[in-house]
């Protein structure tokens, strides 16, 4: 790749860590090329942009950045994170009050990329899961905003300032993605289950139902969770390329699918990837069993007849390093899964993709991480139900992720898509979501 723009930086050692960050903050989200030195009279002599990233200012130079210590150090410890803010953004790292740049923004950008916190002792949830609250982002309440991507705009004017060049930002973009968790509420499951979900309905004095139930199985009606052909016609009329995540894994007590092997879930799923990208969702019961997470993907990739790059936890389920090396055991390119299950925001400070950094190994991976920040089955628990705390909710996250030209990816679930009674209406909240997004 050709970059309009280099930049020549001083530090006094070079780590993994810091050519990670360095690699992602300058090539990828600011499109400049950067070179290192170690030699103090090069840099002193170079007349193009230069930052200083030590200790010790050499001449009146415009960038100083000093580095913490987190940025040349291997293994996890606690970090004192001296949070402080600047430009309506909370920092981490804060150590140079006046300064342009008054934080160490690379060991801040490497601690929230890396997910350097999760690798700490820490509480989890009752599915075992990393819960946000134990988080930084948190407890400073910044779990909102990506600040991530506000410093590095921030940074960006200053270089564009000091250096007098101009620096291509990033395009807004929109991914709707959705995980297909229940294919069908009532459709193509034996007679059996449903007369005996019909009895459990009638005990329960959920009458209506029961009465939904036989009526769709007797073909008198579509079935609720069917929202297949209305989110067709959403992606054309709004031109979106969505993505679909398929789960294929054994039925358990938090894997509810229809059987792979049933035609018709065959057939949805044919039919899906032939118009869009397809992706796995690895099962609640595939967690930390590699065999069955494999064994999951090359269900779905015969059924599809290509192999699959894509995938996304179901429950969001996962647990690093270890969930993401089995992925990338399997195969596994892209992954989705950078969000919480229990709060909508930005779990790694960012809306943008990364390279998955495995802290044990000390060393960068192939594995691409895309973060999403919406969840709409998380704004239904969080605010039982009410469209407009959602809604409102939404729109911040749409705002903060434009303001920074970042990526809005949202999942939502066929089942909530249709029309059925427990989450009626969600399909006109998401088509007022879409239009916010393309205002």
């Amino acid at each position: 790749m050709d970059f309009p723009h280099q930049i020549l930086i001083y530090c006094v050692q070079i780590t993994t860590r810091l050519q990670y960050v360095l690699d992602w903050v300058f090539r990828e989200q600011l499109s400049i090329d950067y070179k290192i030195t170690y030699d103090k009279s090069v840099w002193l002599d170079h007349q193009g942009p230069k930052i200083n990233y030590s200790e010790t200012r050499l001449q009146n130079e415009d960038i100083l950045i000093i580095p913490h210590r987190l940025i040349f150090e291997t293994g996890e410890t606690p970090q004192q994170l001296n949070v402080n803010r600047w430009k309506k953004s909370t920092i981490l790292f804060y150590n140079q009050p006046g300064a342009l740049v008054p934080f160490d923004l690379f060991s801040a950008t490497f601690y929230l990329l890396s997910r350097y916190e999760e690798y700490l002792p820490h509480k989890k949830d009752k599915h075992g899961r990393y819960w946000h609250t134990n988080s930084v982002a948190a407890q400073y309440s910044f779990l909102q905003q990506p600040v991530v991507d506000e410093w590095i705009i921030a940074f960006k004017r200053i270089l564009e300032r000091k250096f007098n060049i101009d620096i291509p930002h990033n395009q807004f973009d929109f991914l709707p993605t959705y995980d297909i968790d229940i294919a069908w509420a009532y459709m193509h499951k034996s007679r059996k289950y449903n007369w005996g979900g019909a009895l459990k309905d009638v005990l329960k004095l959920k009458i209506g139902w029961a009465f939904d139930r036989l009526i769709v199985t007797n073909s008198k009606r579509q079935d609720p969770y069917d929202a297949y052909a209305w989110m067709d016609d959403v992606h054309k009329f709004y031109n979106l390329q969505p993505m679909y995540f398929f789960l294929v894994g054994k039925n358990g007590p938090f894997d509810k699918n229809l059987d792979p092997a049933i035609p018709a879930m065959q057939n949805l799923i044919k039919e899906t990837a032939a118009q869009y990208q397809v992706g796995l969702h690895p099962s609640y019961g595939s967690y930390n069993q590699p065999g069955v997470l494999q064994k999951e993907l090359n269900t779905l990739q015969e059924i599809v007849n290509r192999y699959l790059l894509c995938s996304r936890q179901h429950y969001i389920k996962m647990a690093l390093p270890d969930t993401y090396r089995d992925l990338i055991e399997a195969g596994i390119e892209e992954d989705y899964s950078m969000g919480y299950p229990t709060v909508n925001g930005f779990r790694a400070g960012t809306s943008q993709p990364f390279l998955w950094f495995d802290l044990s190994r000390e060393e960068k991976t192939e594995l691409r991480v895309h973060p999403f920040c919406f969840m709409e089955t998380t704004a239904i628990n969080l605010y039982e139900g009410s469209k407009n705390e959602a809604y409102q909710e939404v729109e911040r996250l749409i705002m903060a992720t434009k303001n920074v030209h970042g990526r809005f990816v949202s999942i939502f679930h066929n089942n909530n898509l249709g029309n059925g009674r427990e989450n009626k209406g969600w399909h006109k909240f998401y088509q007022k979501m879409i239009e916010l997004v393309q205002r």
